[in-house]
């Protein structure tokens, strides 16, 4: 018998093993493959699932476009030449229609626009500015030219005894307005904030500059408004346009809160009466203890040609001194201010002025000099009398480029119980070159010059050279 001859047994044993591996090896890639289906299934599951709710968010984003235009449509004059509307039939609004209506839509608010479902119109408006400047003296404001605050003994270089250079965006703003009507009347409101905190810093601190609102025809015929404005006593239209964000020291400046009642008795004619926060006094050896509003009155006259603005208001001034006692005095001041536009050939030319005199109200001021004095000896708080002055001419070279000159003067009578470093004059003048290539940009360049005195004789001046680029929206 041959030793290596195989019986086919074996030979059948082996095939069967052979099959069997390789079965295996066939369902374990088939298990591999239904794995990677399954994967492929459920990303297409969630991708169907994300459409979904796209298509959904598209949808709704639909329906409000649809009402929007509708609202849009009633706005728009009926022209009887066209042929009426199938009622119930959905309107076909081309693109071109759509901005002619959205263009043509009445409003005697422009840059407002609607918020849908209400009848209130807002306006988001402000400005993005740039102020680098080099002052060749010590000047404790680097972002505005405020004259009380140049350094007028123990100069550091710190202070900039020799030479300083500062770029702020302090002066950049942003401000929100809202007008609704009201049975007749309008309620508006306004929101506006800079970051002019601290003017001692080129850092950007941001603070409030208004928050209030007005209601029109509420109270014998007038309009009232609550919140927080610039002072009744301030003339906003006599501001010359400065590049330096302060102006002249003479300009009446406060915003603080308030109640003010205006009444328009005649297109050229109107009052103001309002009763001002007793608050931003300045009281030299005194702690200032607040009591009764400030009483504010202004006359207003407004022709094509002529602004001009009379205003009274009347202080009480309450400290506590040494010994821990409170004083008191009355406050007083009158402001005559206002533009007259250039005839002729200097048109549209305008020359803009301010006169202040009283006693008490230099807090008011730019320059914000004392209010008020505390007479250690007699026991008493008296009110400093102050005399304050600009005048400021703008000159068009050509539609887009104009100069403004202007010069100011914030004098004070001292009492001789005053300390030797207290305020006695400030000057200010300036001169720049503006230039505005569109309404939305203005660059330019400014030259200031100021001066300090103080009671004691010492005497400080800076000149200060300011670039100004300022993009508006």
């Amino acid at each position: 018998m041959d030793n290596n001859t195989q019986s086919p047994a074996i030979s059948a044993a082996i095939v069967f093993a052979i099959q069997a591996l390789y079965s295996q090896s066939l369902f374990a890639q088939v298990y591999v493959e239904a794995d990677q289906l399954l994967q492929v299934i459920e990303d297409q599951q969630r991708q169907l699932e994300e459409q979904e709710a796209q298509i959904q968010r598209q949808s709704a984003a639909l329906d409000a476009l649809r009402q929007q235009v509708e609202e849009l449509r009633r706005a728009i004059p009926h022209d009887p030449s066209l042929p009426p509307r199938l009622k119930n039939h959905p309107p076909e609004i081309s693109p071109s229609e759509l901005e002619v209506a959205i263009a043509e839509a009445p409003t005697d608010w422009p840059g407002s626009i609607q918020v849908f479902g209400s009848e209130t119109r807002v306006k988001i408006s402000g400005f993005a500015e740039l102020d680098a400047n080099y002052d060749t003296g010590a000047i404790v404001s680097p972002a505005e030219f405020i004259t009380s605050a140049i350094v007028t003994s123990d100069r550091t270089a710190a202070e900039g005894e020799d030479g300083q250079t500062n770029v702020s965006v302090q002066v950049s703003r942003l401000k929100f307005e809202t007008r609704t009507p009201w049975g007749g009347r309008k309620i508006s409101t306004e929101m506006a904030m800079d970051f002019l905190r601290d003017f001692t810093t080129a850092e950007p601190i941001l603070q409030l500059r208004k928050a209030y609102g007005r209601v029109s025809d509420i109270f014998v015929g007038g309009s009232l408004l609550l919140g927080q404005d610039w002072s009744t006593f301030t003339n906003l239209t006599a501001w010359p346009n400065t590049l330096d964000y302060e102006g002249p020291n003479a300009l009446p400046s406060l915003r603080h809160p308030m109640v003010r009642w205006q009444r328009v008795y005649h297109p050229t004619l109107s009052l103001q009466v309002a009763l001002e926060a007793p608050d931003e006094r300045v009281f030299e050896g005194a702690v200032e203890v607040s009591r009764w509003p400030d009483a504010v009155f202004s006359v207003i006259s407004q022709t094509d040609r002529v602004n001009f603005q009379g205003s009274f208001i009347l202080r009480d001034l309450r400290g506590s001194g040494e010994p821990q006692s409170a004083v008191s005095d009355t406050g007083w001041g009158v402001n005559l201010s206002g533009v007259i536009d250039m005839p002729g050939r200097l048109a549209p030319d305008f020359f803009s002025y301010s006169f202040s005199y009283g006693a008490g109200y230099g807090g008011l001021l730019n320059d914000f000099p004392a209010d008020a004095s505390y007479d250690f000896y007699e026991n008493r708080l008296e009110a400093i009398p102050t005399l304050a002055w600009y005048v400021g001419y703008q000159h068009w070279w050509t539609p887009c480029l104009y100069t403004v000159v202007t010069y100011g003067l914030v004098q004070q009578d001292n009492f001789d119980f005053q300390p030797g470093f207290a305020f006695r004059e400030t000057q200010y003048s300036s001169i720049n070159l503006t230039w505005t290539p569109t309404p939305q940009w203005l660059f330019g360049v400014e030259a200031l010059y100021g001066t300090r005195e103080d009671k004691d004789g010492a005497y400080g001046s800076v000149w200060r050279t300011q670039f100004t680029s300022r993009i508006s929206f």
